[in-house]
C-alpha cells in the first residue's frame, strides 16, 4: 500500500470523515489525487466515498480487515510494551489498532493466562480461543470503531481491578497530557485509569504533533510510554520529570 493511503486511512480512523480538500490538505497533493486514491481504497472495501468526502468502510470495521492498518511499526511498539509490563496478571486494553497490536501479540506469545478486560470488540476478537480470560464492558457501540463506551461501560469498569491499563491515544502533549477524540470515550478512558495499578501509553511519536479534544490523562497519571525513537527530545525531558518512564523503539 501506498505510504500516502496508509496516513490517509490512519486519519480517517482518527477523525471517522474526511473532506477531499482536508485530505489533500493533509498529504499535500491535489483533491483530484485524492479522488483517484479513494476509487482505489473504496475498490478494496478501506473507505467509502460519501458527498465531498470520505468515510470508513463498514467492512474495515471487522478484526480480520485492519490487517493494513496494523503496521510492522506498531507490532514493533506492541513487542516493546510486552516485554515491558508482562508478567501481569489482569490488564484492561483500550481501543486502537496500536493497542490492537498487543492484543495480538500477547494472543501469540507463551504468557501464563491472563485476565483482559476490554471495551474493544477487535481486541477480545483477537483473543479469542487463546488461553487468555476476556471479560468485555457492555455499552453502546461506538459509530466510528468496534468500541464500547456509555453508562453501561462506565458503571461495569468499577468493579474491576487490573494490575495495567493499556491505552492509546489520538493526540499528546509532554505538558498537557493524553487525548481522545471522542469526549465521551474519555469518560470510560478516566474510569480505567481509576482500576489500574499502573498506566502504559502506546502510541506513535507522531501523536505529539496533533491537537487533542478530551484529556484523559494527566502526565503524572502515567507510568510508561512506548513509542518510537522520532519523538522530541525535549518530550521526553518533560515526561521523565513528571515520573513518566519513556520507552522508545
Amino acid at each position: 500500500m501506498h505510504t500516502r493511503h496508509k496516513k490517509l486511512l490512519e486519519e480517517l480512523q482518527r477523525t471517522g470523515y474526511l473532506s477531499f480538500k482536508e485530505a489533500s490538505r493533509y498529504a499535500n497533493v491535489t483533491e483530484m489525487t485524492i479522488r483517484r486514491d479513494v476509487r482505489l481504497l473504496a475498490e478494496r472495501h478501506l473507505v467509502m466515498a460519501v458527498k465531498n468526502g470520505m468515510i470508513p468502510h463498514p467492512a474495515g470495521y471487522e478484526p480480520e480487515n485492519s490487517a493494513l492498518l496494523l503496521t510492522p511499526e506498531k507490532f514493533a511498539l506492541a513487542e516493546a510494551l510486552y516485554n515491558a509490563v508482562m508478567p501481569a496478571k489482569t490488564l484492561f486494553l483500550g481501543s486502537g489498532f496500536t493497542v490492537l497490536a498487543f492484543a495480538k501479540v500477547l494472543s501469540r506469545r507463551p504468557a501464563p493466562q491472563v485476565t483482559v478486560i476490554t471495551n474493544s470488540l477487535s481486541a477480545a476478537a483477537a483473543l479469542f480461543r487463546t488461553r487468555h480470560k476476556v471479560l468485555l464492558l457492555g455499552g453502546e457501540l461506538r459509530q466510528e470503531s468496534m468500541d464500547l463506551k456509555g453508562d453501561m461501560a462506565n458503571t461495569n469498569i468499577q468493579s474491576c481491578r487490573v494490575d495495567y491499563l493499556i491505552s492509546g491515544c489520538d493526540s499528546c502533549s509532554a505538558e498537557f497530557g493524553f487525548y481522545t477524540s471522542d469526549p465521551e470515550l474519555s469518560r470510560l478512558e478516566r474510569s480505567s485509569i481509576a482500576i489500574a495499578d499502573k498506566v502504559a501509553i502506546i502510541t506513535e511519536s507522531v501523536k505529539f504533533t496533533r491537537q487533542g479534544k478530551a484529556c484523559f490523562a494527566l502526565p503524572a497519571e502515567v507510568d510508561l510510554l512506548v513509542t518510537d525513537k522520532k519523538i522530541d527530545s525535549g518530550a521526553v525531558t518533560t515526561l521523565s520529570r513528571t515520573g513518566v518512564k519513556v520507552l522508545t523503539v
